[in-house]
């Protein structure tokens, strides 16, 4: 395919859907994303289409629209983020969290937790995990003096989350407070994920074979605990699993048709409740209205024989019984579908989905979905390791122009291969009259069209993984030559062990680059920073500029300065 024909077709698919990703284009059309990004910066300038963050747009977007990127100065556009009026969202990690809070306050978009707190939420949506759990404790305790002489010895499947930890921990709690003598032989974190907690249970099972309880935080542990006992072919009545969820059908089956023996118990959240009360929080939230801290939500222990009590098997599906929750639990809100006069309803609602597998948000997601629409209101699910990924791309372009500012008239500037440098070398291509050295072919790349840049490359063998020459060839090449800058890029950043990077090879060429210039800048957003990669490059003090993000938080930036590092922070 010609370059002109790629040119119409990249038009064609973005006047189409009005705005198209860089990895959509370059899937579709069967080329890199180092070739769509040049050509979308060739139909920028031929007004053709508008060029933005991540991949193109129609000129037909409104002049609102375009007002609102010049204002915005660098939004990801397309992001599902930017296009929500509400979020409902659960705690991810610190940093994922740090970055989602950051983009959402500077929108003005209120936050609904669900199951964890979060910082600025308006109200968090969630069961009481530790006096649910203690309950459910105090049942396995009752079981215990029943069925095994009252002597426990307890494998805690947890997780790290602040409400998974109240979880066993009240667990725990109820247990003891009906066998005083039960023993916690271990609680591993089985990271929220079926194969891990499989594997953690087999060993623990042929390690210690006095545990008799499994205590499952949720239904994706449970499952592998189940099935560790199955493969390891033990008695059903010697070994108790007891999850916190029922979150969908798996766990509801094997209570009601004894499929595995095994979990004889769980503890049900009910989802069929906590979607409607989620949704019926964002509107109040979209309208102002006061919320509570907490909306606490009800919860049951149910068995095989107090399963019935609340839930019928339908066409093979279990659906709960709405009677049975009038008369026996308490909702947080009413969760009928009437809207209030006067209320206004929310065009879209965002929920961020932290473990699309797990039967407990895939749930959730289908019942918000289902109660949203039939109030007219739009429903998007967010993933949420694609928001990170967005959300990253997003500073590391912030950041790229900032770093292209820092670049003078005249300069022998180094640039390093990695992502936020090839962003760099795109806002440098819109410029000119400096020398640009690098190891990167995809930098190379971008800037070999541009006739007012000297570009040099250091040569090297290649490594066809990131794209970077490597090996002696590229160490002598930079032995012979100096550069006023280097644009550098790391994989980790810690104030004890310094500058790292995963892979041995491209360390020493990113030392011999700082051999090289007379001023090293750092490109690195908050992800990089806390991790220690395989290899240390150099101490933290080789770095006389750092250019981040403000999702970093403020106490590692002072730190940073403190070694006399000057801290820049990109606009994002």
């Amino acid at each position: 395919m010609s370059q002109a024909v790629r040119l119409d077709q990249i038009v064609s698919v973005v006047e189409e859907h009005g705005f198209v990703s860089v990895k959509e284009l370059s899937k579709f059309l069967e080329v890199s994303e180092v070739t769509i990004r040049r050509d979308l910066q060739q139909l920028d300038g031929e007004k053709r289409i508008r060029r933005t963050y991540g991949g193109g747009v129609s000129l037909r977007s409104t002049s609102t629209e375009v007002q609102q990127t010049q204002i915005l100065a660098s939004p990801l556009e397309g992001s599902q983020l930017d296009r929500v009026d509400v979020l409902i969202t659960t705690s991810v990690d610190p940093q994922f969290d740090r970055a989602l809070i950051d983009r959402v306050n500077r929108r003005n978009i209120p936050v609904i937790a669900e199951s964890t707190n979060i910082d600025g939420m308006r109200t968090l949506v969630a069961v009481d995990n530790y006096q649910a759990a203690m309950a459910l404790g105090k049942w396995t305790g009752d079981y215990a003096l029943r069925h095994f002489d009252g002597k426990v010895n307890v494998l805690d499947l947890t997780f790290q989350l602040s409400n998974t930890v109240a979880r066993s921990e009240g667990f725990i709690a109820g247990l003891r407070d009906v066998v005083p003598a039960a023993q916690v032989i271990l609680s591993i974190n089985a990271q929220s994920r079926t194969e891990t907690a499989y594997q953690l249970a087999a060993d623990a099972l042929n390690v210690h074979g006095d545990i008799n309880v499994i205590f499952a935080i949720n239904d994706a542990t449970a499952s592998g605990a189940i099935r560790a006992c199955l493969d390891l072919g033990l008695n059903p009545e010697s070994v108790l699993v007891v999850t916190f969820g029922l979150e969908g059908d798996t766990l509801k089956n094997a209570l009601m048709t004894g499929m595995s023996g095994f979990c004889r118990a769980g503890l049900a959240m009910f989802p069929e409740i906590v979607a409607p009360v989620c949704i019926q929080a964002a509107i109040a939230a979209c309208n102002d209205k006061p919320l509570p801290m907490q909306l606490t939500t009800p919860y049951a222990i149910l068995t095989p024989e107090t399963l019935s009590q609340f839930y019928a098997r339908n066409d093979n599906e279990w659906q709960i019984l709405w009677g049975a929750v009038k008369n026996n639990l308490s909702v947080p809100l009413t969760i009928d579908r009437d809207v209030p006069k006067g209320t206004t309803l929310p065009k879209r609602i965002g929920f961020v989905v932290p473990f699309s597998e797990h039967e407990w948000y895939k749930n959730l997601n289908s019942l918000m979905k289902e109660y949203a629409t039939s109030l007219g209101i739009e429903f998007e699910a967010i993933d949420a390791a694609q928001t990170s990924r967005d959300d990253v791309a997003l500073r590391q372009r912030a950041i790229a122009q900032t770093a292209a500012s820092l670049v003078q008239s005249g300069d022998v500037i180094l640039i390093d291969g990695s992502e936020v440098t090839t962003y760099l070398a795109e806002e440098l291509s819109k410029r000119g009259d400096f020398t640009v050295i690098t190891n990167s072919v995809l930098v190379f790349q971008v800037l070999r069209a541009c006739p007012n840049i000297t570009l040099i490359s250091t040569g090297g063998s290649l490594r066809r993984a990131s794209g970077i020459l490597i090996g002696p060839t590229t160490e002598a090449a930079l032995r012979e030559l100096r550069a006023d800058k280097l644009f550098l890029a790391v994989t980790g950043i810690s104030l004890d062990f310094g500058l790292s990077h995963t892979n041995v090879a491209e360390v020493a060429v990113k030392q011999a680059m700082m051999r090289a210039a007379r001023e090293v800048i750092l490109l690195a957003d908050h992800t990089k920073f806390g991790q220690e990669s395989v290899m240390q490059i150099a101490p933290v003090t080789v770095v006389n500029k750092l250019i981040t993000d403000n999702a970093l938080p403020a106490s590692v930036r002072l730190d940073m300065s403190k070694l006399g590092i000057e801290v820049i922070l990109a606009k994002t």
